[in-house]
C-alpha cells in the first residue's frame, strides 16, 4: 500500500526535460524520491550558497550512492485556494559535477523571480 500524496507536485517545464536526460538507471530512483517527497516521508538537505549562487529556500536529493546526480527542489507553502498542505516544486535535475544542477536551478529561479509581479 502506498501513502497518499499530502503535498502537490509541480515542476519547471525544463526540469521535466532534465529528468529525461538522467541516466536510465536513475529513472525509477527519481520516481521513488518524488513519491517520498510528496507524501512527506523524505526531506532533502537544505541548500545555501552553491558556487556563485544563493539557493536559500531550496533542498536537494541525492539520486545515487556516489552523490553524482541530484534533484534541486523547493518546498512551497499552501496557497489559500489550495486544499493541500503546500507543494514540492522541482527546479532542476542533473549532475553535481561543476555545480551544474545548482547553476541550472539558480538560473531558473532568477527567471521565475524576474517574471513575478512581486519581483
Amino acid at each position: 500500500m502506498t501513502a497518499a500524496a499530502i503535498l502537490e507536485f509541480d515542476a519547471h517545464p525544463a526540469a521535466l526535460t532534465g529528468l529525461g536526460s538522467l541516466p536510465v538507471a536513475l529513472h525509477d530512483v527519481v520516481v521513488h524520491h518524488l513519491r517520498r517527497l510528496v507524501t512527506c516521508q523524505q526531506r532533502g538537505p537544505v541548500l545555501g550558497r552553491r558556487g556563485l549562487w544563493a539557493l536559500t529556500g531550496c533542498r536537494k536529493v541525492y539520486l545515487d550512492a556516489d552523490r553524482c546526480w541530484r534533484l534541486a527542489y523547493q518546498e512551497r507553502p499552501p496557497t489559500p485556494a489550495s486544499g493541500s498542505g503546500g507543494g514540492i516544486y522541482l527546479v532542476a535535475a542533473g549532475p553535481r559535477s561543476g555545480h551544474q544542477v545548482y547553476n541550472t536551478a539558480a538560473r531558473r529561479l532568477q527567471l521565475l523571480g524576474a517574471a513575478s509581479p512581486a519581483a
